[in-house]
């Protein structure tokens, strides 16, 4: 087995384990605490956790850390997509969760933070990071998207509807993110999804027929705008 190929399969050894971790000592704080405010709040304590232990291990196994900020445009685009895309799902879809959010705003904020912390360390900087900078942008995006995706239908343990169209969803949410973290930096793609989660609850969104052409083809947008104005391919790993 060559170099690389050991150090992929030390990659999804590593990422498998810490993601199981992850998973089970939230489903242990969940049996002990439930979901009130204090159970969420201990859920977020577990993600912020296990996202540090993330990042210690990458900076162990590879000698470097993954992407933060890259400069304030990502941040004005990605406030402004977050914000864009919320209000435009909501309205046209006629959900009504904006107006849930800011009436509990709190608990929607933590529950949603606990979910998209771990969730963004795990498969942006941590899985997503490396293959783009091994291999390239298009191989990392895809492999990462399509377990990210993957990984949701595992949602109907939790009695949450799951369809062939939702996981498709959730892999178009990815490319999404993954766009958005390989641009901007790791604090982008976590504010867009924690934004996305506090507002639309379990699969509000993500199972509607157009969300995921939709997410699709704006992250094929910002990726082409952004390579354009900075002028590297994204063919070549960073």
């Amino acid at each position: 087995m060559s170099k690389k190929s050991k150090g992929y399969v030390k990659l999804f050894l590593v990422f498998a384990g810490l993601f199981i971790a992850y998973i089970v000592a939230g489903g242990l704080l969940q049996g002990l605490c439930g979901d009130g405010i204090a159970g969420v709040a201990l859920q977020l304590a577990n993600a912020a956790v296990f996202s540090v232990l993330t990042l210690l291990v990458y900076r162990r196994l590879f000698g470097e850390l993954p992407r933060y900020w890259r400069g304030p445009r990502g941040a004005v685009v990605t406030a402004v997509l977050s914000g864009g895309l919320i209000a435009f799902f909501d309205l046209f879809y006629k959900l009504g969760m904006v107006r849930h959010f800011l009436e509990n705003w709190l608990f929607c904020l933590l529950l949603a933070a606990a979910a998209g912390l771990a969730e963004e360390v795990l498969f942006r900087a941590f899985l997503l990071d490396y293959i783009s900078k091994k291999a390239s942008l298009f191989v990392g995006l895809a492999v990462t998207s399509l377990i990210f995706g993957s990984l949701h239908a595992l949602n109907f343990l939790g009695g949450q509807q799951v369809s062939l169209l939702y996981v498709f969803n959730c892999i178009a949410a990815g490319v999404f993110l993954s766009v958005l973290y390989y641009e901007y930096g790791l604090d982008c793609s976590l504010f867009y999804h924690i934004s996305w989660n506090a507002v639309f609850s379990e699969n509000a969104v993500e199972s509607k027929p157009l969300t995921g052409v939709i997410l699709l083809a704006l992250a094929a947008a910002v990726f082409l705008v952004e390579e354009k104005l900075r002028g590297s391919p994204a063919e070549q790993p960073r």
